[in-house]
């Protein structure tokens, strides 16, 4: 299951239930995965919790501290191009701050690296075990 960690500073429940629809419409229109497969994880901070650029941010109109790290089977190369720009734009149209733009990374795991209920993934579906996750994925 593709899972998203966001590091932002501390948002009301609305803006997050807002994210949690954005960023979850983003990633599904980016790779073609379904939606359902997608999970969100929030680790929020208070000013002065998180620095940025070598200084504390101080909840003003600086930048904050702002990473996502994505978990997720292989995805081709067009497919990152697309998520990267999908989820900063929902981002930033989600919280309307154009100058909070996250840093992502992408973190890619194939499916006999992932365990689930004590079972790898590509022993407990067929579909997955057939999956050449090893090898580069064809431009889209």
């Amino acid at each position: 299951m593709p899972c998203l960690e966001v590091t932002i500073p501390k948002v009301d429940n609305q803006t997050r239930a807002k994210l949690s629809v954005s960023l979850t419409d983003a990633f599904a229109q980016s790779t073609g995965m379904d939606r359902s497969i997608f999970g969100i994880i929030y680790f929020e901070y208070d000013p002065g919790d998180a620095a940025s650029g070598g200084s504390l941010w101080n909840g003003g109109r600086s930048r904050p501290y702002l990473h996502f790290i994505l978990y997720t089977p292989r995805i081709s190369r067009a497919s990152k191009q697309k998520l990267v720009t999908n989820l900063t734009e929902a981002f930033i149209a989600t919280v309307g701050m154009s100058h909070w733009k996250p840093v992502i990374h992408i973190s890619e795991h194939p499916y006999d690296n992932v365990g689930v209920e004590g079972e790898l993934l590509s022993d407990r579906y067929e579909e997955l075990a057939q999956s050449k996750f090893y090898y580069d994925l064809p431009e889209e």
